[in-house]
């Protein structure tokens, strides 16, 4: 009876050791780990920022650019964009994963790198659209229990410490001597660290011209090219392609057709590209119902803002929808983030202004090739000889700044915010 005493509890605890030895192997489910690796988090956050992006130049901001009008009475046809508290949301759990990335195992200053330059654009896309909001104090819910973020405005956030400029001269400076550190994960570079050094260059030259009416720019926009570490080309453009098979297409592709058919051309953009003799038309838009079998057909729009009444006045077989690249394929487009036309079109009105030497026309005439060029087209012999677009002397600005708006078309609201800076 004694040894049964005795042994009893020396079992227990035999047991016991046994049991918390592998206690954190038996509960730990391997298929829902606690930790992400850096490659996986960069893969995301490209994919999200990216294809947000272009969701959002389908449902706002190609509105607000007057490229497309809307036939259901939708608000933002008429600049009233409520919160847009999704869009919003998604910023800031992006710049949260971004931390993220930058803590996580495999991380290294590439990574940290393209972590800034995805930081910036972000920057600009909160600022630009909602002006003073929360940046030097955000996310810091978890790490400092800081659940009343300070809105900082909006030049501090373009040009203070932490700041969409300063995070790309940072970005830059890393991504200049990183010879010996890779990436995985990167779904727009594949790991091209010379791409994300000349995307970010390209980026600040749309920041800085966007900042230009506010404080001098011209010494960094020469310094930026004379560096010449810039986009050189479609091959540059930072895009992320949708892809054929699910679950990556082109959302719109998988939608009701409602979702596509309220959206129309608007008579803004039509009464340029038909000026313009512009064969991109047939790009952005289809012809009229009405007109598509006939000999002539024709592309028209509808204007923006409308009362119900007025738009239930027009016969839709006579206005244009989308282009078939914006339905009728799941990976008939990209999902944006800057072009090189953009660029090559930023520095022809940066030269117009002064900003920078070198000829405007040869930078304007470079940009307006690369964007037919990057929808399929080619630039037609006498498009550049037009006297609504040739440059010469006479409205080259506003010439310029037509063709950007242009190139800008489903760019998210890049083409709105190019309008209001």
């Amino acid at each position: 009876m004694k040894k049964i005493l005795i042994y009893t509890p020396l079992l227990s605890l035999v047991l016991a050791v046994s049991c918390t030895k592998d206690f954190d192997k038996i509960n730990s489910n391997p298929n829902a780990p606690e930790t992400v690796s850096a490659q996986f988090l960069l893969s995301n956050v490209i994919w999200e920022a990216a294809d947000g992006n272009a969701r959002q130049g389908w449902l706002a901001g190609n509105m607000l650019a007057q490229h497309t009008s809307n036939i259901e009475f939708q608000p933002v046809d008429r600049y009233d964009m409520g919160t847009n508290v999704d869009y919003w949301n998604t910023l800031y759990r992006l710049l949260n994963d971004i931390q993220s990335m930058d803590e996580a195992e495999g991380s290294n200053d590439a990574y940290r790198a393209i972590g800034k330059v995805l930081k910036a654009w972000i920057g600009s896309q909160l600022t630009d659209l909602w002006a003073d909001v929360p940046w030097t104090q955000a996310i810091q819910g978890q790490s400092a229990g800081n659940f009343t973020p300070e809105y900082d405005t909006q030049q501090m956030i373009y040009t203070g410490s932490g700041g969409i400029l300063e995070l790309l001269d940072e970005a830059v400076a890393t991504l200049s001597n990183t010879s010996n550190q890779s990436v995985q994960g990167d779904i727009m570079f594949g790991g091209d660290l010379s791409a994300w050094l000349r995307f970010a260059n390209s980026l600040k030259v749309r920041y800085l011209l966007r900042i230009s009416d506010k404080q001098d720019v011209s010494g960094e926009l020469q310094a930026l090219v004379n560096l010449g570490n810039l986009m050189t080309s479609n091959a540059d453009n930072a895009v992320v392609p949708y892809l054929s098979s699910s679950p990556n297409q082109w959302f719109i592709f998988n939608e009701r057709i409602g979702r596509y058919t309220d959206l129309r051309m608007s008579t803004t953009i039509d009464s340029v590209l038909e000026r313009y003799n512009d064969p991109r038309i047939g790009v952005y838009f289809k012809p009229t119902a009405n007109s598509a079998n006939t000999a002539n057909p024709v592309y028209d729009g509808i204007p923006n803002g409308l009362s119900r009444a007025s738009q239930n006045a027009y016969d839709l077989g006579d206005v244009s929808l989308l282009g078939s690249v914006f339905r009728d394929v799941p990976n008939g487009i990209d999902a944006q983030f800057m072009l090189y036309g953009e660029l090559q079109l930023a520095l022809a009105e940066a030269a117009s202004r002064g900003l920078i030497g070198g000829a405007a026309a040869t930078y304007y005439q470079e940009g307006i090739t690369a964007m037919f060029n990057y929808y399929g087209e080619e630039v037609p012999g006498t498009y550049l000889l037009q006297p609504e677009v040739a440059l010469s002397g006479v409205n080259d600005l506003e010439k310029i700044l037509t063709q950007k708006w242009l190139a800008l078309f489903n760019n998210g609201h890049e083409a709105w915010f190019n309008i209001r800076r």
